[in-house]
């Protein structure tokens, strides 16, 4: 029987140890309107927030941009070339 409290307090003092630590390590939570803040204030000062989370660094933030650039031109060239095609097809009806 006295091996069993002292198993049973022991326990206890690990398991109440073990909590209160926890509590202690818990990091201090965000309200919305804080993490907006947080937010809009990283875009003013010319971060960008990517989808993973992380910071663009300016060479990924050119690479990016160049990126973007060379597939819009891409897309506006096609979508040229299929209108003038139309075009050229619907005058020689």
């Amino acid at each position: 029987m006295n091996a069993k409290q002292l198993f049973l307090a022991t326990s206890l003092t690990f398991l109440t140890a073990a909590s209160a630590f926890a509590a202690d390590t818990a990091p201090a939570q965000k309200t919305r309107a804080e993490v907006v803040a947080e937010l809009q204030e990283a875009r003013a000062n010319g971060e960008e927030i990517g989808m993973e989370g992380f910071s663009w660094y300016p060479a990924q933030k050119a690479a990016l941009v160049k990126a973007n650039t060379e597939t819009r031109l891409a897309a506006e060239k096609a979508n040229a070339d299929k209108v003038a095609a139309k075009a050229q097809k619907s005058t020689q009806n």
